[in-house]
This record gives C-alpha cells, structure tokens and sequence, in this order.
C-alpha cells in the first residue's frame, strides 16, 4: 500500500514539476512554432510573411546590395568577431553572435519605412554613413516561425546603410519596404 501510495503522489507531483521549469532547450533554438502568432504583430507583415516564403527568395553576401526588384533576401552574415561595422551599432553585440551590413538605393520618397527580420537581432539603419536613424516603432512576437521582429524608421532620399548584429545564426531573411 505504501509502495502504491508513492507511485501516484511521484505521478501527481511530476507534472506539477514539469510546468513551474519547462524542458530546456537548445541554445539559440527558437521556441515552438505557433502559426497563431503570426498575427499578433502590432501592424500586419503578410506581405513579408510572404516574401519570406517565396521560392527563389534571392542570397545576399553581408556587405551586399538588396536588390531593388525584391525587397526582401536572405542575408548571409559573419561571425560578429569579423564583423567591421560601416558605423557604430547602439547597442554592444553579444559574443559569438553573428551580423553584417546591407546596403540599400535611395528610396524613391521619403516616409516611414520598415525593417523585418525572420529571427531575433538588433537593427540600425544610417542615411550618412555615421549616424543612426531613431526607430519610430517596433513589435515582435515569439512563437511565429517566419517572423521574428519589425522596425520602423523615418528616412529620406538617400542611400540607406542596415547594420544587423546579435544574430543566432548565420543568416537571417531581411526585408526593407514602406510602411503599409
């Protein structure tokens, strides 16, 4: 009876246990996919979400050019050790992390823009190769497996300079577009 006893209070107690510390993961492993999530941004990124998961969705070497026909890619970085920023990033880039600088034409007007990313990274975003535009407005969401984040800046009508840094791993989908 004792022995019974035991059995069902480890099996009451073991699931009690499980949810006050959820099972560990993988470092830098995203959480579980949640299609839901994807629609709980602060603005809608359909149009990214969509850009992200087209075929033929083009590669860019950090260092690169977006190309003005697509304006979303996936952007191939480098360690963050070999990183040579064009500007001073706003924030310290964490160890054994990953970015690298995009480059991108003069938009056509000027107005309020936003940066997406498919994963978790800082963004920064120069007109003048020194400083940094302020963002205006930002959402992210875990749990959205093509989503990760999105950023909103002011620019003009010069050419724009993205620095990513603090990335998981090495390569991120990028997409750069008027706010909607």
């Amino acid at each position: 009876m004792r022995r019974l006893a035991a059995i069902a209070l480890l099996a009451l107690s073991a699931p009690v246990a499980w949810a006050q510390e959820p099972p560990s993961r993988e470092p830098g492993a995203l959480p579980a996919a949640d299609p839901a999530a994807c629609t709980r941004f602060d603005w809608s990124l359909l149009r990214e979400q969509a850009w992200f998961s087209a075929a033929g969705l083009p590669r860019v070497e950090a260092g690169g050019t977006l190309p003005a026909a697509m304006p979303a890619a996936i952007l191939v970085l480098k360690p963050q050790a070999e990183v040579a920023p064009p500007f001073a990033p706003s924030r310290e880039p964490t160890p054994g992390s990953y970015g690298g600088a995009l480059h991108l034409e003069a938009p056509l007007a000027p107005g309020a823009y936003q940066v997406t990313l498919s994963d978790r990274a800082w963004i920064d975003v120069s007109q003048d190769g020194r400083t940094t535009r302020p963002p205006t407005a930002s959402t992210m969401r875990p749990g959205c497996p093509m989503l990760a984040k999105s950023v909103r800046f002011q620019l003009g009508t010069a050419p724009i300079t993205l620095l990513i840094s603090g990335a998981p791993a090495d390569t991120i989908r990028i997409a750069v577009a008027p706010v909607e």
